[in-house]
């Protein structure tokens, strides 16, 4: 019997159909949880599938996005043991939602709110599965790093990598509920996090890969494209159905760059349906020294400032060299190394991809 299983409380709506669209979120990314929603209302026309966004309180959802969206209000403090670090507690919420809806969702695609659909696939990526997988996620840009040839992530990945397994990345997870449901996955998970908390380093991330690895099926990198400097270049040339913001560089608080030529489509929808909710924009560099600042390296004072120092150093010769401008002669892109790295990503990225598109030929 499960007793650490959340209680849903309160729904704004019925489920309409077998599948579902969910993202979980506490209320300070509600107005990204909606904006992401109302971005499948419009692209997505003909839907076989219901929107749920869970949170803990609905009393605050505006009037103008609750008709074609299902509110849940979900009591999730069975889990406040869990380790968190910097994140809010709603970062485990998804692990829990085949569980949740074991009654009204045979398919329950998981969203991050921090993700942005530029095209329609909803209803593409709820046909996929057809492994009988009880997961479905795309690889993780830390593993496409170290396939890539860089060592940036490899002390955190050499347990994946002794299992034979791909990490994966949770912001977008298609669950199989009744697959998930017969081999127990709840149980283990929870035995498992209860009994290793010190060993979850990338919180629920952590938790998926380790547990369910041989559950996880293939899911195409462009359902789930982690935007970093070394992908940013790419994206115009594969063109991904959904983008997502990992990092500290959201489209809600980023001025400039890539990143932020999305910040006038959120400020436009926040101010609309949120106007109460104010976002505060700030150039890349400030969000990264911050962010950098947060994550001290060194418990020696003058190395840490040295190293402070050197990340300040990169940033702005990272700009001089205008990395995003394509006009500009000292453009990065020019040295030889950057294109070679580039080529590395291109690469890697290219291989995921077939591998799923060949996959899913097999079935």
């Amino acid at each position: 019997m499960i007793n650490f299983l959340p209680t849903l409380k309160h729904s704004t709506q019925p489920a309409r159909n077998r599948r579902a669209v969910a993202l979980c979120v506490d209320s300070a990314y509600l107005p990204y949880a909606s904006f992401v929603a109302s971005q499948i209302l419009e692209k997505e026309t003909t839907r076989d599938f219901d929107i749920v966004i869970c949170l803990p309180d609905t009393d605050k959802i505006p009037a103008s996005t609750r008709e074609d969206i299902r509110y849940c209000t979900v009591d999730f403090s069975v889990i406040d043991g869990l380790p968190v670090g910097r994140l809010s507690s709603a970062t485990y919420h998804k692990i829990f939602l085949p569980a949740l809806f074991k009654d009204e969702y045979e398919q329950i695609l998981y969203l991050d709110a921090d993700v942005y659909v530029s095209a329609p696939c909803i209803s593409q990526i709820l046909d996929s599965n057809q492994e009988g997988k009880g997961l479905m996620m795309a690889i993780d840009i830390s593993e496409i790093e170290r396939k890539s040839g860089f060592n940036f992530h490899n002390a955190y990945l050499n347990r994946y990598i002794a299992l034979k397994h791909q990490y994966r990345n949770a912001g977008v997870i298609l669950f199989n509920t009744k697959r998930l449901l017969e081999i127990g996955y709840l149980e283990k998970m929870m035995a498992y996090a209860r009994k290793n908390r010190q060993k979850l380093l990338r919180h629920d991330q952590t938790l998926i890969n380790t547990v369910l690895y041989d559950e996880i099926g293939s899911l195409s990198f462009l359902y789930n494209y982690q935007l970093i400097d070394t992908t940013i270049p790419l994206s115009a040339e594969f063109q991904p159905k959904i983008f997502h913001f990992v990092g500290e560089l959201k489209p809600w608080n980023t001025e400039h760059g890539f990143i932020g030529s999305f910040h006038t489509e959120y400020e436009r929808y926040i101010g609309q349906h949120f106007p109460a909710h104010q976002i505060t924009s700030k150039t890349e560099f400030e969000l990264k020294y911050e962010s950098r600042k947060k994550k001290r390296k060194y418990k020696n004072v003058i190395r840490e400032r040295m190293s402070l120092g050197v990340f300040v150093g990169k940033e702005k010769l990272k700009h001089v060299l205008s990395f995003f401008d394509e006009k500009s002669p000292d453009n990065v892109m020019n040295s030889p190394k950057i294109r070679q790295i580039v080529s590395r990503f291109r690469s890697t990225i290219d291989t995921s991809i077939y591998e799923c598109e060949m996959g899913a030929s097999r079935v």
